[in-house]
């Protein structure tokens, strides 16, 4: 068993780019960002996932990027109801591999709540996630399979 998650944190003359490069003065306090971040972790820093059974800590926003050389078996457990409410998370894949995300019954996409996201084995494939009364709905993704 492997979890490696590596953060990289943005760099307006390096990248990637993001609301966290911009942390040196301006009209954005550091928690002005985190608010941002918090309802949409697509504007916070990338976190490589290069594990073969990561896990995701359900009470952070996360921008992630699987980016293994083989399956990655992700776990996401349930957000704090009403503490989490709208935090974010984005969970997309970099490698040709059918990834899964396991979140035991917590996954809302419109129907019963499912267990199991499962990426298509394709660069791109991936979610995005927000926590409402301790589940995560699916706002959206693409080449995911849910059951």
């Amino acid at each position: 068993m492997t979890q490696i998650q590596t953060q990289v944190n943005p760099s307006i003359t390096q990248g990637p780019r993001g609301i966290g490069a911009r942390n040196v003065g301006g009209a954005y306090t550091q928690d002005t960002q985190q608010d941002i971040i918090d309802g949409d972790a697509l504007q916070g820093p990338l976190i490589f996932l290069t594990g073969t059974t990561d896990a995701i800590n359900p009470h952070v926003p996360g921008n992630y990027m699987i980016d293994t050389g083989q399956v990655d078996a992700v776990t996401l457990t349930a957000p704090t109801a009403e503490t989490d409410d709208n935090l974010s998370i984005a969970i997309y894949s970099d490698t040709a591999f059918a990834h899964t995300v396991t979140a035991t019954s917590l996954f809302a996409n419109g129907t019963a709540l499912k267990t199991t996201a499962t990426f298509a084995a394709f660069r791109g494939a991936g979610m995005v996630l927000r926590a409402m009364d301790g589940v995560w709905h699916v706002i959206s993704s693409t080449g995911v399979t849910f059951t």
